[in-house]
Formats: structure tokens, sequence, C-alpha cells
């Protein structure tokens, strides 16, 4: 829905007000898009007309289609070429979003089966400041009205910075809004030993830990809070500084290609492409950490030599 209303803040569980798309005259909004908490799915409700329903139904508005599956085509193909969808929301009424409260509840065991599937220790957990979360609630301001909403659910987990700050929460459970983020952070950052020869900027702090447990005790690692975030050119000038090598290491999908070739543009970083799954902690799950290590070692090894060639011509 974020991407088919081409909407300037992202979905993250919040729900939000826009001008109503069956109704040109509507100029205080009245259409709200909603997370179904039942359906795992946004939905939207339009107060101006009556009508409810999901993404496809937006997208059998918008383009005057005939049934949901000439929509599902329509739909298929925004993100099969990549295309540029045309802006019909012109405004929208935003809720600030904070996270105030939040208690920390001890690990389990069905908290340590789920970060061992991608090799991810006690050890890690600790040092990257990662905790277990019993509950959080959600501060929600819009003009001048406040209220609060409760969350309490397992395998909920909050990163925190060396300062004790709560800067993200993780819901790997959920199929929408499985990050909340309540504060800017380079991931990884304040871990930097700035020891070793080479510096990759991954997709996540998940990517990290499975990286972590592969041991290339000559590589560090940070990620920004998403692969639409561009780390600052201070930051890279201060990697380039203290690493040999710099590279980047997203997701092998559209996103991820695309945020790799951002860098690529703006810094002139290499980027590593890493197509065996999806992404490294997949990786690790799927296959082992011994063998996604043999599937990793020619591929750094031929961005390191490409990289040696390019000081050297």
């Amino acid at each position: 829905m974020e991407r088919v209303l081409n909407l300037e803040e992202a979905l993250e569980g919040q729900s939000i007000k826009i001008k109503s798309i069956y109704n040109k005259d509507d100029n205080d909004p009245s259409m709200i898009l909603f997370f179904s908490d039942e359906e795992q799915i946004y939905r939207f409700k339009d107060f101006s007309s009556g009508n409810y329903g999901d993404a496809v139904d937006i997208v059998l508005e918008l383009y005057n289609l005939s049934d949901r599956q000439d929509a599902y085509r329509k739909i298929i193909e925004f993100f099969k070429n990549d295309s540029e969808i045309p802006n019909y929301i012109n405004t929208a009424a935003k809720e600030v979003r904070e996270v105030k409260k939040y208690k920390i509840r001890k690990w389990t065991n069905a908290d340590a089966e789920f970060w061992k599937q991608f090799g991810i220790g006690g050890s890690f957990l600790k040092t990257y400041n990662i905790k277990p979360l019993e509950s959080y609630t959600i501060t929600i301001t819009k003009e001048n009205t406040v209220r609060e909403m409760d969350f309490a659910q397992n395998m909920v987990y909050g990163y925190f910075n060396n300062a004790g700050e709560l800067y993200k929460i993780y819901q790997p459970t959920r199929k929408v809004a499985k990050f909340l983020k309540l504060k800017e952070c380079t991931q990884g950052e304040e871990q930097l030993t700035y020891k070793t020869r080479c510096l990759i900027i991954a997709s996540s702090l998940k990517d990290i830990g499975a990286f972590k447990a592969l041991k290339f005790n000559q590589i560090e690692l940070v990620a920004p809070d998403s692969e639409n975030v561009t780390i600052t050119q201070a930051q890279i000038n201060k990697y380039r500084q203290e690493y040999e090598f710099v590279f980047t290491m997203f997701d092998n999908d559209i996103a991820g290609m695309k945020a790799m070739k951002h860098y690529k543009d703006l810094y002139d970083i290499s980027y590593i492409y890493f197509n065996v799954e999806k992404d490294i902690a997949e990786c690790v799950k799927q296959h082992g950490v011994a063998s996604t290590k043999v599937f990793l070692i020619p591929i750094l090894k031929n961005a390191i030599a490409g990289e040696k060639n390019k000081k050297t011509s």
C-alpha cells in the first residue's frame, strides 16, 4: 500500500489519514490507512465514500481496472519493473509515534533457538546490546491529541546503543512492521575496533551477527538503519581512513542491488554480490556456518583482488 499510494511516510504499523482517492472534493483527509492485526496486512477505510478494502482495491480504483486479477497483474508490474508510480496523494495527516515505555524480560530457550539458526549466540547479543522485550508502549501524538497503545507478544527484541537508549525494535514474527525505528543509529559502529583491514557495510544487525559467526578476523561490519538510509560522507571518509578496503554487501533483491549501486555512484564503493540466498543470515540458516563460509571465501577474494587492481592501475 505504501508503494501503491507513493506515500512519503513509511507504513510501520501506525495508522495515517490521507485525502480520499474516491472523492476529489475531499479537503479534510478522510481516508484512513490502518494495520489489521488479524490479517497482518494494511487496509483502508474511506469515510467520505464508505469504501473499505486493501491495496488491491486501491489499484482497482486508481487505474480504473475491471477486476482484482487485473489489479494483481498491475501490482506485479510495479515491483517486477521497479516502475515509477504516479503520485496520487499530495497531503497526508501524520502522527508522531514514540516508544517511551518498555519492559525487558529474561531470555528463553525459544529466543536462543531463534538466534542460533543464524549462527548468533549470547556473546554477540550482549556485545551488540540486543535484549528481549516483554512489552512496549507507543505514545501517539497528533495535533493536540495524545494516546497510548500497549504491545506485548513473544519474540520481540530491543536494539540498544552503548548509552542504553532503545533505538530500534525488532519483531521477527510479524509480516508488517518487523522493525520500529526510534532513533538514528549506524548499527555496529560503536563496536568497531578499527584494527582490521576490511569494513563491510551490510543490510542489518542480524546479517552482521551471521557474518561474525563465519570468523573472518580481518573484517568488521556496520549496517545503516535500512538500505534506504545512506551513511554520511563524513562516516565514509572515516572508514576509508581506518580500513584498507570498504565494501557494501546488501540483500540479493531489487532494493539491495539498487542501494549498492547508489553507494557505488555516490561514493565509488565497490559492492560484494552474494546470490546464494537473499542475505547472509538466510544462507547461514539454510546451509549452516561452514558451507556459507565456503560460498563466501572466493567472492571476498575476488572483491579484494579487484580493489587491489584498482589501486595499482
